[in-house]
């Protein structure tokens, strides 16, 4: 499963769809470099490895914009953290490019679009966004 967060350029002003943000692959804007917020929640995420791992950051890169003491600190249940992600313009069909972070998801047996956009990744991204991206995905 490719996930992915809808993300803008901070210049544009762009309403999204729930597919995500259009772009222009012919812009001259760099990849854009953010911070999602984040909230820790049980039972999964109680710890900067399993947030970072979610995300493919280190411990390190979320715990010190977040003012965390410690990388190896064990987090509270809904303890707020900003987690740095890295956005770019991506075409997902030929009439179609949208700014977006892609994420690398291994979708769990039983899970669909809708929880893991919802649950995992607290609505950080739509799950029709996700299934725009992943066309042939079936969740099972």
């Amino acid at each position: 499963l490719f996930l992915f967060f809808l993300c803008c350029d901070s210049q544009a002003v762009i309403e999204p769809t729930t597919s995500g943000y259009t772009c222009s692959l012919n812009q001259t804007t760099s990849p854009c470099q953010t911070y999602v917020y984040y909230r820790a929640v049980a039972p999964d995420f109680l710890d900067l490895a399993s947030v970072g791992d979610l995300f493919s950051v280190s411990r390190l890169m979320i715990s010190n914009p977040s003012n965390i003491s410690s990388p190896s600190s064990p987090l509270v249940p809904f303890q707020s953290m900003f987690v740095p992600i890295q956005c770019s313009c991506n075409r997902i069909n030929s009439s179609m490019s949208i700014s977006y972070a892609g994420l690398n998801y291994t979708i769990k047996a039983g899970n669909n679009f809708y929880f893991v956009s919802t649950s995992q990744f607290q609505n950080l991204t739509s799950y029709q966004s996700v299934e725009v991206v992943n066309p042939t995905l079936v969740p099972t």
